[in-house]
């Protein structure tokens, strides 16, 4: 391992990383939907590319593992092996097992694997070369039987080519994951080179070189029996961007059609001759010279603007700018409640251009952060098919709303309770092929993924066509387990969140997949961390739906600021539907109930003040309903005054609060006081219970 490439060895697996997971949703997309050429063709490139990357980092074990793989999916792509499951399984576990030793360069960069992982690492070369070899015994015996055919054979004719290369590299290419060095080594083992004069023209001065560029360029001699197209397909990834030109030397009268020049977009051409231009320009007249700035001018133009397409950063850089964003909403709070006081209107007006203009800086700060969940999604197809094969089921995965946006940090920590949802349904939820067809059901069984939009939070359904659940097994195993007793009446949605309790597990056998009663109540603990919610409907055979809400961010919301007697409260404004009055007459209907007449239908109430025991500081404040909308359900909250939209930075409420409910966090006003921020989702719970435990 060369040392100095250590430091960068965390955008080496993070461009890796990468690159397996497209690996792995290419070959998904293989097994589902049968072969395709642009879905074969990208596992090749990730292949390709990662052993470019490493050979740049000069890691040979990853670099000759990844050579025998790329040997067998080039075979597959050329149509000269045909694949199949057991092909893809291969694969898939080649995938794996090139995130293992990707991991282990991460872990010990200087050593060489141990020998479980050398030893994993033959095992796998041998079954992809026999499927290799395989190809090789049917290619010979067709040409033997083609001989075979022929009455008298014909003298051998020479199958060998001379080829002229040249390769004028990109300045992109080392950033691009290559190594010149990697075609050279690639050529040879297609053929035999025969000459290769490097041209270093082209680099400049020590103290204006740019390590992340690639100066350099090949005129390379080379023998071979590979036609020109085999050729050619040595330089398929950079021909792009790099300038490339390859001769057939063969014939000594060389036709037109010999000498084929891969075409290279107008703006890489201009990039290739530029540091001639620049050497020329010293040497030719004015004219010469505006023309040669004129091309430079419009280089840079275009470079720009491909380099705004993409940027890779640290995930902690974009947290740490939305935490200096958090800030400066609460210190323009204080400022604008000092303009208020002036009451100095071309202050208050200068404040508020300054609050737009912040607003709009932590919009987009917020959507960097913001992700599609179908990412995510596309993990579990790998989850969903190695976990059926385990159990002997058969099991669709469909998934709908996979565009739908989440802050990337909720991502992160609900992709653990998913899995284990998933792997649940598949284990336990659906039956197997016999069973099904016995209930009259399609053998393959079908998990549905779905994310939407709710009443400012993001909906995600796991739904399986299985089993469900049965209330009266979970009621029975609940007894027994002390969680409930028999003289409990409970609801058949109780029944249900029993599956969510500590130890409690209905599976007869303990196996790797479930069994052990660990698993469903850290589900439910990690998702109360993120101020979530689960629920759970089932119908017994027919299948069972568990629905996750969560908030779209965990940083700064858009809320609304109400107050109960001195104390400040903040509702998310996305859960908010409207405000009303709660005038007499409103009152008088209510004949002390908690509960109105909203336009004919029901709304359930619940008034803070008495709730939490706050004491109003005006007997005659009029009060006002909050009407909020959170999982399909309405309620609504009596509050004292309505104060109008903020800007919430959410600030964790500490350990010393980690027990108070009702609350998500804090935050600070601008005039210092601090406000809580409700838990609608929380709230409707317990109204929903009839509880009263704060």
């Amino acid at each position: 391992m060369n040392l100095d490439f250590v430091d960068m060895l965390d955008g080496y697996k993070a461009e890796n990383d990468e690159l397996l997971q497209k690996m792995e949703d290419a070959l998904m997309e293989i097994q589902e939907n049968g072969m395709d050429d642009e879905n074969i063709n990208a596992v090749f490139r990730a292949a390709h590319t990662i052993k470019g990357s490493s050979g740049m980092f000069g890691i040979d074990y990853i670099v000759d593992f990844t050579h025998i793989a790329e040997n067998l999916l080039d075979k597959i792509r050329n149509h000269k092996i045909e694949i199949n499951e057991d092909i893809i399984e291969l694969l898939l576990t080649c995938k794996d097992h090139m995130q293992t030793l990707i991991d282990f360069v991460m872990s010990d960069p200087e050593n060489s694997p141990d020998e479980e992982i050398q030893d994993a690492s033959k095992k796998l070369i041998d079954e992809l070369k026999s499927y290799l070899d395989t190809d090789t015994q049917v290619a010979v015996q067709k040409v033997q039987e083609k001989e075979e055919e022929k009455e008298e054979a014909e003298p051998l004719v020479e199958l060998t080519n001379n080829y002229k290369i040249k390769v004028v590299f990109s300045k992109d290419t080392f950033e691009d994951g290559y190594d010149p060095h990697t075609f050279l080594n690639y050529l040879q083992e297609i053929g035999e080179i025969q000459s290769v004069k490097t041209n270093l023209k082209n680099i400049l001065p020590i103290d204006k070189i740019n390590p992340t560029e690639c100066y350099i360029s090949y005129k390379i001699k080379f023998k071979s029996e590979k036609d020109l197209q085999t050729v050619e397909n040595t330089f398929a990834f950079i021909k792009d961007k790099s300038k490339i030109s390859i001769t057939n030397r063969s014939d000594k009268d060389v036709k037109k059609q010999d000498v084929k020049e891969i075409e290279t977009p107008k703006e890489v051409v201009e990039e290739v001759e530029k540091e001639e231009l620049v050497k020329a320009e010293v040497k030719t007249e004015a004219k010469k010279s505006a023309k040669i700035k004129s091309v430079l001018k419009v280089k840079r133009t275009s470079s720009a603007v491909k380099q705004t397409n993409y940027l890779r950063i640290e995930a902690s850089k974009v947290d740490s700018l939305i935490n200096q964003i958090g800030e400066m909403v609460i210190a323009n709070a204080a400022v604008m409640q000092k303009a208020s006081n002036a009451k100095n209107s071309d202050l208050i007006e200068s404040v508020s251009t300054v609050t737009r203009m912040l607003e709009e800086v932590r919009e987009n700060a917020m959507n960097i952060r913001m992700v599609v969940i179908g990412e995510t999604f596309n993990k579990f197809k790998r989850i969903v098919h190695d976990t059926a094969n385990k159990v002997g089921k058969k099991v669709d995965l469909v998934i709908n709303g996979g565009d739908t946006e989440l802050d990337k940090t909720v991502t992160e920590k609900i992709s653990d309770p998913l899995v284990h949802l998933i792997r649940n349904s598949v284990d336990h939820g659906i039956e197997t092929p016999d069973v099904r067809e016995s209930r009259g059901k399609n053998q393959t069984g079908t998990l549905q993924l779905n994310a939407f939009h709710d009443a400012g939070a993001i909906a995600i359904e796991i739904i399986d066509d299985g089993n469900g659940l049965d209330t009266e097994v979970l009621l029975a195993k609940g007894i027994e387990k002390g969680l409930v007793s028999e003289d409990d009446n409970l609801s058949e949605k109780e029944i249900f969140e029993l599956i969510l309790q500590p130890g409690f597990s209905t599976a007869k056998e303990v196996s790797d997949i479930s069994g052990r009663g660990v698993g469903m109540d850290v589900v439910k603990r990690n998702i109360a961390e993120l101020r979530g919610s689960i629920e759970i409907d089932s119908k017994k055979t027919k299948g069972t739906k568990i629905t996750i809400r969560l908030p779209l961010t965990l940083a700064i919301i858009d809320g609304f600021l109400t107050k109960v007697g001195d104390t400040h409260m903040i509702i998310p404004l996305d859960m908010l539907v409207e405000c009303i009055e709660l005038n007499q007459n409103k009152k008088a209907q209510m004949r002390d109930n908690s509960y109105i007449n909203l336009r004919g239908k029901v709304l359930p109430l619940l008034n803070i003040g008495e709730y939490f025991n706050i004491d109003s500081s005006n007997e005659n404040t009029r009060s006002n309903v909050i009407v909020m909308q959170y999982g399909g359900q309405k309620m609504g909250i009596i509050v004292d005054q309505l104060l109008g939209e903020l800007q919430t930075v959410i600030k964790p409420m500490g350990k010393l609060f980690k027990n108070l409910k009702y609350f998500s966090g804090s935050t600070i006003l601008g005039s210092g006081e601090v406000a809580l921020i409700m838990d609608i989702p929380v709230m409707m719970s317990k109204m929903e219970h009839k509880q009263k435990d704060y």
